[in-house]
């Protein structure tokens, strides 16, 4: 099974292949390894390879996951080939899912670098910490803490 992803501003290829009994072959972006998976339920699953054991957490939002492995946070989505050739178009930045917002870390005109905290949108008991997803200027704030907001309302717009 071949997928692309979006990460941020990084696309990925990610290829699975099932070797059976929960095993699996992970390819992306051509680096290869191989993964035991055991669903624990409720979009929870306990991943083995090489290096250790680690604990991930998926929500599923239409072509939107929002992944948490340990203590790390990621939302990716899930790209079709239209979606990727107009990909990394405008300097927006939304909220992943309706949530409330916990922190704004950012200031209009504020210069900021690539992977800087943004702001902080708190969502299904989850903290997602909305980062810069290159160096530029904030050119406006769109929400201030304890603002409930919608999926996919921008929150911040650089420039």
């Amino acid at each position: 099974m071949r997928y692309a992803f979006r990460d941020e501003d990084r696309d990925r290829e990610v290829e699975l292949t099932p070797l059976g009994e929960g095993r699996w072959r992970v390819v992306v972006n051509g680096a290869e390894s191989e993964v035991a998976a055991e669903a624990l339920g409720e979009g929870r699953f306990r991943l083995t390879d090489a290096e250790g054991e680690a604990i991930a957490e998926v929500t599923t939002a239409g072509d939107r996951r929002f992944v948490r492995l340990d203590t790390l946070e990621f939302v990716i989505d899930r790209q079709t080939r239209a979606r990727r050739r107009g990909a990394g178009a405008g300097g927006g930045l939304e909220a992943p899912m309706p949530g409330v917002v916990t922190r704004v870390l950012v200031a209009p005109g504020e210069t900021v670098k690539r992977g800087q905290p943004l702001m902080a949108l708190e969502a299904m008991k989850m903290e997602h910490v909305i980062r810069a997803p290159a160096d530029g200027t904030i050119k406006s704030v769109r929400a201030a803490a304890g603002q409930l907001v919608a999926g996919g309302v921008p929150l911040v717009e650089m420039e």
